[in-house]
Parts: structure tokens; C-alpha cells; sequence
């Protein structure tokens, strides 16, 4: 399928969406964000679709968001100035304060293209972002709302938002803590500075890079291999970590009782059963 801003392709059971608006190295709008989106939930609903692998077109992954009627907005604006008698902190909090006082669902206070990070982290099935270019500030996020990042060594990574006087409000302050620490992502959101590939590797933000040239190959191969699997399992395990973020050790165990319970009652558990007595590869079907 090829949409105004994205092309989707399907491999066996992997779904390949590359995010295509050369003008703008694919910075991603509200257009391009509905039709990753209408993807996505097609993803979610066919049983024959595994794996999600989420690219961009060369030479860049994903430039941030799409903030060409920006400097407009800034000049028309009609927002009151910051109070000078008051800290920041307090200014946040009273700010938090109001909000809280709004019946409204979480989600509901996302808006934008800041809820497509939102959308790939609850996906109920493995994704994967070949970072294949510039994956700058929004872009980076989404990169980081994939399950796993794998990335050329033409890619680039930045923290982008601090020297355009904003702060990093696509979910990266809770991914990327949880993934290199606190000093570490303080220096990436203090600076903007931009992180070659092989330092992504070394940080962990990305588990593997490849020349470029072999990037797709290689990313694909993994997918396929991920979507042969018992992807009814991965779907359990990717909730149950998240659980596990912010639990105890005790509270994990727990919450993975139930977990296994439904895992056990799955066809690909029964399968691996049998595979293994019947010493052959087992066929899952993820269910």
C-alpha cells in the first residue's frame, strides 16, 4: 500500500511501514500520524500480521515532528508571559494542579502527534524501528517507543527539543531513564547533542547496528524470526515488564502468575510442548 505519506508493505507476517516525506526527512504530521495509525490498528486486528517494523525513507528515519506553521503560532501567539515571581517547579506544579482538577482520561490530555509514541509503546505486538538517518527529537522518540531499535551507522539520534527552548514531551523522560539512567539522559536532554551510532549501541538505546546498506536485510531477517515465534507470549511478556517498571521484585512475581496462566492456555505453549516431544521446529501461530 502507498499512502500520501507512508508506504506499508507486508512480508509474511511482518508489517513494513516506512514513513516517506522526503521534503521534510519525514517529519511526521498529523497525516502521516493517521495513516500510522490506520496501520497500526490493522496491525493489531489481523491475526496473519506478527511483527511491526517501522523505518524511513533515506536518508533520514524520522526528522521530529512536523513544525512548519511553528514560527507562525509563536508570533501570533497571545499566551501570557512566565510569572518572574514564582520558581519554574512552582509554576509546573500549579500548572499540574489545574490539570488535575479536569475530568479527563489521561490520554485525553496527549495531544497531537505527542500520542504516537503512546500508540506504539501499548501495541500488543513486537515492533521493531530500523533507524536507518536522523532520528531527531520526536523522531527519536518514536524510535525509542519501539520495542527494539536497530540502526545503520549512518544513524543519528538527538534530544533535540532544549535548543529550540522546549522540553522533551514525546515520552522520552520516562523511556530513556529506564533504559541508560539519570545522568545519562540528563546529558542528552541538556545538550541536544547528537549520538553517532555506535554510541546509541554503546548507551543501549540500540541493541545492534549495520553498515547501511544491510540494515533492511538484516532487520527483516530478525523480524521474521521474531514473527515465527510465539508472538501470544511476547505479548504477555511486553506488559508484564512494563508492570515490572515500577514494582518490587515481590509485586512481579505476582503479577506474572496470572501471566503464565493464560500463557499455558495458549495454542503456541500446547505446540511447543508437542514440538519438543515430537523433536521438530514448532509451528506457532500466535494464539
Amino acid at each position: 500500500m502507498r499512502s500520501n505519506f507512508i508506504n506499508s508493505e507486508t512480508e509474511g507476517g511482518v508489517l513494513v511501514l516506512t514513513m516517506n516525506d522526503p521534503k521534510t526527512r519525514n517529519a511526521i504530521g498529523e497525516e502521516m500520524m493517521g495513516e500510522l495509525n490506520q496501520e497500526l490498528d490493522r496491525l493489531e486486528s489481523d491475526p496473519m500480521l506478527r511483527v511491526v517494523v517501522l523505518t524511513g525513507m533515506d536518508p533520514a528515519f524520522c526528522s521530529g515532528a512536523n513544525v512548519k506553521d511553528m514560527g507562525r503560532e509563536n508570533e501570533s501567539s497571545d499566551k501570557q508571559p512566565l510569572p518572574e515571581d514564582r520558581s519554574p517547579w512552582d509554576v509546573l506544579q500549579e500548572q499540574w494542579d489545574i490539570q488535575a482538577t479536569r475530568t479527563r482520561r489521561p490520554q485525553d490530555e496527549i495531544e497531537g502527534v505527542r500520542a504516537f509514541p503512546l500508540k506504539l509503546h501499548n501495541l500488543q505486538k513486537p515492533s521493531i524501528a530500523a533507524v536507518n538517518g536522523a532520528a531527531i527529537g520526536l523522531g527519536m522518540g518514536i524510535a525509542l517507543s519501539c520495542d527494539i531499535r536497530l540502526a545503520s551507522q549512518k544513524a543519528k539520534f538527538s534530544e533535540m527539543f532544549v535548543r529550540r527552548g522546549l522540553i522533551p514531551a514525546d515520552g522520552s523522560c520516562w523511556q530513556l531513564p529506564r533504559m541508560i539512567g539519570l545522568g545519562n539522559t540528563f546529558m542528552l536532554q541538556y545538550t541536544g547533542d547528537v549520538l553517532e551510532a555506535d554510541t546509541a549501541e554503546r548507551f543501549g538505546i540500540v541493541s545492534k547496528t549495520f553498515p547501511h546498506d544491510e540494515l533492511i536485510e538484516s532487520t527483516l531477517s530478525f523480524a521474521h524470526s521474531i514473527a515465527q515465534g510465539a508472538t501470544y507470549s511476547m505479548s504477555l511478556i511486553k506488559k508484564l515488564i512494563h508492570k515490572s517498571l515500577d514494582t518490587d521484585l515481590a509485586d512481579s512475581l505476582r503479577l506474572a502468575g496470572p501471566a503464565q496462566n493464560l500463557a499455558r492456555r495458549s495454542y503456541d505453549h500446547k505446540e511447543g510442548i508437542r514440538s519438543f516431544v515430537e523433536k521438530r521446529a514448532p509451528n506457532f501461530i500466535g494464539r
